[in-house]
């Protein structure tokens, strides 16, 4: 299941739970309880949901350890705390937890809903200063967000990443030849190569002009020649089209994220700037 517009909340209230419940589902949002936090956070193992309500004060795991460890999970889902022990809540330590807002109990479903519609508006607003206009895919504000967000997991977990840095071979030719607006197409049409070629999983991002780099998620070394014959299959089947005036082509480096020696985003950008140039200057 995947519903970025569902509610989940996690309270040991079971009347309240109840209460919201069933206001939720009167005004047509799909809404999942847990009295439970440790509940909570296995169900968000394998569901995406666009906000969670949390008590921070709650037996077991408390709430704050619940957001901390749900933003881990789901780093986009947003998270309102709620309490009715104000003089023992920590705004700061809410904020660090990665909760975007609280509010305060008693709470009427009116206070309720404009914290939610709050929150809402704010992630619109972020998605738009992090999404390249023109292709859909993250600009280069929003890849650097998800990257290091995602290596840093993938450090902890002993995963295996790769990124990608790409440039378009011949795009001043393009716009050239056939105008900027064939340029802006050529654009659309290789992200959407991108999209065909790499997993949901994986980011990819626009990072300005022809440029694109796509960080590898979870992707063993030896699965990367396969990944990169799969894009250049795609590459070649719109090239074969004859609908289409102009060939496309791309020059890109690779570096692979090693655990024993990470590095930052910046420093793997940066190696793989230089591979890509290499084959660039290799190609002409």
């Amino acid at each position: 299941m995947q519903d970025k517009n569902a509610l989940i909340i996690v309270d040991d209230d079971q009347e309240l739970l109840q209460m919201l419940k069933s206001f939720f589902s009167t005004s047509g949002q799909h809404c999942e309880t847990f009295f439970r936090a440790d509940d909570a956070l296995k169900y968000l193992a394998t569901t995406t949901f666009n906000i969670m309500l949390a008590d921070v004060i709650m037996p077991g795991m408390t709430g704050l350890e619940l957001t901390a460890r749900a933003k881990r999970l789901r780093p986009d889902m947003n998270v309102i705390v709620m309490t009715g022990h104000i003089d023992q809540f920590s705004y700061d330590d809410a904020i660090k937890a990665g909760a975007s807002d609280f509010i305060k109990k008693p709470f009427s479903l009116n206070e309720l809903m404009m914290r939610i519609m709050h929150v809402r508006l704010q992630e619109k607003l972020r998605i738009m200063s992090t999404t390249d206009e023109l292709t859909g895919l993250p600009n280069r504000r929003g890849f650097f967000t998800l990257a290091e967000q995602n290596l840093r997991s993938a450090t902890r977990g002993k995963r295996e990443a790769a990124l990608l840095f790409i440039d378009m071979d011949d795009f001043k030719a393009i716009n050239d030849t056939y105008g900027h607006q064939a340029g802006y197409t050529a654009l659309i049409n290789m992200a959407g190569i991108f999209r065909r070629s790499f997993r949901t999983s994986d980011i990819i991002a626009r990072m300005g002009g022809d440029e694109f780099a796509i960080l590898l998620v979870d992707a063993p070394r030896q699965n990367i020649k396969s990944i990169l014959d799969r894009l250049q299959r795609n590459i070649e089947q719109f090239n074969s089209d004859k609908k289409n005036a102009y060939p496309l082509s791309i020059s890109l480096g690779l570096t692979i994220h090693d655990n024993n020696e990470p590095r930052s985003v910046d420093e793997m950008l940066r190696d793989a700037d230089i591979l890509m140039y290499e084959q660039k200057q290799t190609k002409k």
